[in-house]
């Protein structure tokens, strides 16, 4: 029987419905804000020559799909899977062989239009994933198991990323908290925590601060399995503290003692797992290569990374580095125009900053600066709730569902979501490198929304038959 108090008509969850709706309608408001620069310029609405009218356009296409998707039987998905992901593939690796775009061929061009493969792909690989995690043999994940279910995720990621686009590529890698909900082990992730910590202070800091910090590491590595009392570990953290205070400048006191405080962490952790007498000799092993690894960091940095992909990461770590006129002038603009808004935005189709181009792809990546200049801050937070309530409201989804098929899908839809989400928004105000990822249902491209939409067709068409589906 109903439970009370669904939401549901017909089968199909229109709380989830009516959310892409608000949130594909804001988006088509700010691209035409975007594109709209007078009444003299303007002709209509539907008019093709503008990014407004494309959008018009994509949009009717994803209604139209969503609705194709409803009519297709649930089993059919999980039967077609691995045809589906194969096929994609071979897209993946036929846009290689075309004509680059802004240094990257992650397109196919049809006329006016172009389709981006790596788009759809996402959809592929969801639901590739979720098949493969749902199979009985993968209850528990063996080793074998994990090393194919990272290989699912890599062989798209690869692909895209010899497309030269590694904004697209890095979304691949969301999936990757749905690995950990299926049992993937906690310390991998743990482990990637302090690479990552070591990468920043890496390329923060050069050689000589690392061969100065990394003596407060090994002293500390040894330290820790030499006095086995619970209140080590904190005491050398305030030793840390203390020394990174006298050692450094004020303005970077605070990100080495959280640089240093991962380290110790994941130097705990190994002393935890290995309680032999090799443990002190093992710890301080652990220490030593991360030292190795933090110091070849920007020779990897300088010669492997494009150079606008060193100004990216240089906009968001060091914007000392950075020409005021090149990346970081984009970012400052972003995030000018964004404050410009205020509480409550300049108001629609008034924003300077948007209709006078200060801001580069504004209907696209940067497509939250419309919002915060023309809504302002009650704009951007109602935009941000409603993402945020649409991704709580897919774990609702996920965790009502009967097939294991359908509950590990809805966790794929909600990780790319929240990535999308978190980066995009968070590269606009600089908390996070400027990534060129669109915001879901907001930024303008058909491909974009086109596969977003498919993406949640198919979850509501397989939580409208869950009540049918047995595990």
């Amino acid at each position: 029987m109903r439970q009370r108090g669904d939401s549901e008509l017909g089968g199909y969850d229109w709380i989830t419905i009516a959310l892409w709706a608000i949130l594909v309608c804001c988006g088509w408001t700010m691209i035409f804000a975007s594109g709209y620069l007078d009444q003299d310029s303007f002709t209509q609405l539907w008019d093709l020559d503008k990014n407004y009218g494309k959008q018009l356009l994509w949009i009717g296409v994803s209604i139209a799909l969503i609705g194709f998707v409803q009519l297709i039987e649930v089993k059919f998905y999980e039967a077609f899977t691995p045809i589906f992901y194969g096929l994609m593939a071979l897209a993946l690796i036929g846009v290689l062989f075309t004509t680059a775009i802004n240094g990257a061929t992650s397109w196919y061009s049809i006329g006016s239009f172009r389709l981006q493969p790596s788009e759809f792909a996402k959809v592929t690989t969801a639901l590739m994933l979720a098949y493969f995690l749902s199979l009985p043999n993968n209850k528990n994940l063996s080793l074998n198991a994990k090393l194919q279910a990272v290989g699912i995720l890599l062989l798209p990621a690869g692909l895209v990323l010899m497309q030269g686009d590694a904004g697209s590529t890095l979304v691949y890698f969301s999936l990757f908290l749905v690995l950990f909900l299926a049992g993937m082990d906690a310390w991998l992730y743990a482990l990637g925590l302090v690479v990552a910590a070591l990468s920043i202070g890496a390329l923060l800091y050069d050689t000589t601060w690392w061969l100065v910090n990394g003596v407060i590491i090994l002293a500390s590595a040894f330290l820790l399995n030499t006095w086995r009392h619970d209140m080590t570990w904190l005491g050398l953290f305030l030793v840390q503290c203390l020394g990174s205070y006298f050692l450094f400048t004020e303005d970077t006191f605070v990100l080495i003692t959280a640089v240093n405080g991962v380290i110790l962490a994941g130097l705990m952790l190994v002393n935890i797992g290995i309680k032999n007498v090799q443990s002190t000799l093992g710890t301080v092993v652990v220490a030593a290569t991360s030292i190795l690894y933090a110091s070849s960091v920007n020779y990897i940095f300088n010669n492997v990374l494009r150079r606008h992909q060193q100004e990216r990461i240089w906009v968001w770590l060091r914007p000392e580095k950075c020409d005021p006129l090149g990346p970081l002038y984009n970012l400052e603009q972003s995030k000018f125009a964004i404050g410009s808004g205020g509480w409550t935005g300049k108001g629609f189709l008034q924003g300077e900053r948007t209709k006078l181009d200060y801001v580069p792809e504004q209907s696209t990546d940067f497509i939250f600066c419309t919002v915060g200049e023309e809504w302002g801050y009650l704009g951007t937070s109602f935009v941000i709730l409603v993402f945020f309530g649409l991704i709580f409201r897919i774990f609702q989804l996920a965790n009502r569902q009967r097939s294991n098929f359908a509950q590990f899908y809805a966790y794929c839809v909600a990780a790319i979501l929240f990535f999308h989400v978190f980066i995009n928004i968070g590269m606009t105000i600089g908390l996070v490198p400027v990534i060129g990822i669109p915001l879901p249902f907001i930024s303008y491209g058909g491909s974009s929304l086109m596969s977003f939409s498919i993406l949640m067709g198919i979850l509501i068409k397989l939580d409208s038959g869950r009540l049918s589906t047995f595990r």
